[in-house]
């Protein structure tokens, strides 16, 4: 999609799979979660599709949902649930903490990084490469999960909660402040309509470095967000927050007057 909103296919993605959260390595290729794959996946710009990893260790990829590179390559995959897909909308309303992050490095080698996590969901690095932060989108909070120098990782710490609703996805700025879209929240069982998951919130939380957090963007009836799930920083000066709709047949941008924390293809 080009900034004047001119849409192409790059690739017809391979029967049975299901994509879900999406990153960008150095070459350009684009590495996301499948659901229906069940593994995390590579497409090359000329359309070449492959498998990165479908386990790490003794986990298995059943709901791989959003990757993020940290500035020396190694790529953080977050692992929803154990449970099979079909049984992901009964977590909403009774959680359980299925969820896991793995780690795939750049020298081929993986580890499991943490578990326990309530339906692990949008995975982020600050810029100080510091942390790797985690989504937990039924318990409506984010775990912080420390980089140490040799490379070993720390024990998941709640670093923001109490969110109003489900958190998905989420960003960094270049000052460390995160942002984090909340699409909706779980509907009760039996409640209308039948075809829907979630009842629409269409929020977006900044949330500071010290994990407080204040509504930034609050659009509940759905006028220009739908059930916003994935984020990130683009445009000139990496000033527009770009935003994914689960609902809905459109992207959402917003310019801000923050600067986007810069990803690994864009350093």
């Amino acid at each position: 999609m080009t900034p004047d909103g001119r849409v192409t296919e790059l690739v017809t993605l391979p029967s049975g799979s299901i994509p879900n959260g999406v990153t960008i390595d150095r070459n350009g290729d684009l590495i996301y979660c499948d659901l229906g794959k069940q593994a995390v996946v590579r497409v090359t710009q000329s359309g070449k599709v492959s498998v990165v990893a479908d386990r790490v260790g003794s986990l298995a990829l059943t709901l791989p949902n959003f990757a993020s590179y940290d500035a020396g390559g190694n790529l953080y995959v977050s692992n929803s649930s154990t449970s099979a897909i079909s049984q992901v909308i009964d977590e909403l309303l009774h959680p359980s903490p299925k969820g896991a992050v793995v780690c795939i490095r750049a020298n081929g080698k993986s580890e499991i990084v943490a578990t326990g996590i309530y339906l692990a969901n949008g995975t982020a690095i600050d810029p100080k490469e510091e942390a790797l932060y985690v989504l937990e989108s039924t318990r409506f909070d984010c775990l912080r999960i420390s980089i140490k120098k040799d490379g070993s990782f720390g024990k998941p710490e709640i670093y923001s909660k109490a969110f109003p609703a489900i958190p998905d996805g989420m960003a960094f700025d270049a000052d460390g402040n995160l942002f984090v879209t909340l699409p909706g929240k779980a509907k009760a069982e039996g409640e209308p309509p039948a075809d829907k998951i979630l009842k629409p919130v269409n929020q977006i939380l900044k949330v500071d470095t010290s994990g407080n957090w204040i509504t930034l963007i609050d659009d509940p009836t759905s006028q220009k967000l739908d059930h916003p799930t994935n984020c990130a920083f683009g445009g000139p000066g990496l000033q527009d927050l770009y935003f994914a709709n689960l609902e809905g047949e459109h992207f959402s941008r917003v310019h801000t007057n923050f600067r986007g924390h810069p990803l690994y293809h864009q350093r």
